[in-house]
């Protein structure tokens, strides 16, 4: 049963349901919760979740990886934080052994919807 609702959980942060705030400040950054960056694109950098471009990870098709592959993207959108282990509080079996669960370590920066211009 925790095995379960531990998936929930992952899946409810993954998909933005949970635990999510918004990000502000710093020099790439526009608004409040809003960032704008450009950068090569390499298809490579894919994983499950997405592609990590300049420590977001930015949620695009693979038809418009393909197309943006080796070109100099403008990438604009909302950010959203998924909250890592780190943040989450520790828990304990009966015998008062501690509960190790996947994912990762750090909160995780997305741009779920983001605005792409090819530069060049």
């Amino acid at each position: 049963m925790k095995k379960l609702l531990l998936i929930l959980f992952i899946i409810a942060n993954i998909k933005g349901f949970s635990q999510i705030s918004a990000v502000s400040g710093g020099s790439d950054q526009g608004s409040d919760d809003k960032v704008s960056f450009t950068v090569k694109f390499d298809k490579s950098l894919q994983t499950k979740d997405g592609y990590y471009l300049n420590g977001y990870v930015v949620q695009i098709s693979d038809k418009q990886a393909d197309k943006f592959h080796c070109k100099t993207i403008k990438i604009s959108g909302k950010v959203t934080v998924v909250k890592g282990l780190d943040s989450q509080p520790k828990e304990y079996d009966d015998q008062g052994n501690e509960i190790f669960s996947q994912g990762r370590q750090g909160d995780t920066n997305f741009i779920l919807s983001p605005k792409i211009k090819i530069v060049k």
